[in-house]
């Protein structure tokens, strides 16, 4: 396959519309696919994957196709064949001898071992998946309640996204933690062997012990996949979401500029109110103008609190205002004499 077949292909096995996947591999695609599947709307919940009107070379068109990854791990398929092989490696024993049954007895014995090491690992990276996703879901469930009201095309992607995400992954993590029924060798059948099958019972145990444990992390394996594929999901739509929520601010940050005056005006605690209009006789004007054009909706008047010139400015500032502004004034504790007169657009 080349590189721009393949990654035009990986990058569509992603998408949701004109999906292609790769059966074997539950939809991810491999240097090594040779076989894919072409649907023209495809989606996956936990470890289900639907397909709506898909296309495949041996099968040819389908209106509907559903794939489970048990399924493609073969899983119960194995398990079922455990059965048969543990009877076959039972009657085997009986042909060998001692040597062998202690070299196999080791060899078993390490791989089971090895097996649990590396569903430990699995289970730690697992554990790891978890707490990331704990930590960043209640960070979306906040900003979710704000976006749902308000409907736009960016919102409603940005939910259907992230609660996609949040669906598989609470699957796939059900699924991963729920309790498999699976046969075992008891200790029962061993302690009523007969003295002569009892080490054949307990080798033939190891090796059925064994079969499970290597199908249960290979599944476990798989599930783990799955599962940082959606992790990955929700770390770059995070991504995309932060630095688009900071392009939004620094857009917006100019506007309320434009839509906003702002006049400040100082005035000393001794001049009486005429000395403080004539110092700031210009700014004055220039307010009572701005004002006057009536292209500003909200005047917002902060003035220091027990203050009796700014409470005569405040009234000065109502002679300009023709009834169609609203007027909103702010009384502050601190000591700053100064008045700010803030003039807001629609």
């Amino acid at each position: 396959m080349k590189k721009f077949n393949y990654y035009l292909k990986k990058l569509l096995s992603w998408s949701p519309i004109l999906r292609v996947t790769d059966d074997s591999k539950y939809n991810k695609i491999e240097k090594g696919s040779v076989e894919f599947r072409i649907s023209f709307v495809s989606f996956t919940l936990g470890i289900v994957s639907y397909y709506f009107f898909t296309w495949k070379p041996k099968e040819g068109s389908k209106c509907f196709h559903k794939l489970n990854l048990y399924d493609v791990q073969k899983y119960n398929e194995n398990i079922r064949k455990f059965e048969i092989q543990y009877d076959e490696y039972l009657e085997e024993l009986k042909e060998k001898d001692t040597t062998n049954k202690k070299v196999e007895k080791e060899f078993l014995s390490r791989r089971i071992s090895e097996i649990e090491t590396i569903k430990g690992r699995t289970f730690n990276k697992f554990l790891a998946y978890i707490a990331l996703f704990v930590f960043i879901v209640p960070l979306y469930i906040s900003k979710m309640t704000i976006s749902i009201p308000k409907l736009t095309t960016y919102n409603i992607i940005c939910v259907l996204i992230m609660s996609y995400i949040i669906i598989n992954l609470s699957l796939i993590t059900y699924e991963f933690i729920k309790v498999k029924n699976v046969k075992r060798v008891t200790f029962h059948s061993i302690r009523k062997a007969l003295k002569l099958d009892v080490e054949n019972k307990y080798l033939a145990m190891l090796f059925y012990e064994w079969k499970h444990n290597e199908n249960e992390s290979i599944l476990e394996v798989a599930l783990i996949k799955n599962l940082e594929k959606y992790m990955c999901i929700l770390i770059m739509s995070s991504i995309v979401i932060i630095v688009n929520s900071n392009f939004e601010n620094v857009i917006r940050e100019p506007a309320i500029q434009e839509n906003l005056t702002l006049y400040k005006f100082n005035h000393i605690e001794r001049e009486s109110f005429h000395t403080f209009l004539t110092e700031n006789n210009k700014k004055i004007d220039k307010l009572k103008n701005n004002i006057l054009s009536d292209d500003y909706s909200r005047i917002i008047i902060i003035s220091p609190k027990n203050d009796n010139k700014s409470d005569d400015f405040v009234k000065l500032i109502g002679l300009y205002t023709g009834g169609n502004e609203q007027v909103i004034e702010v009384k502050k504790s601190s000591n700053v004499n100064i008045t700010d007169v803030i003039l807001i657009k629609e």
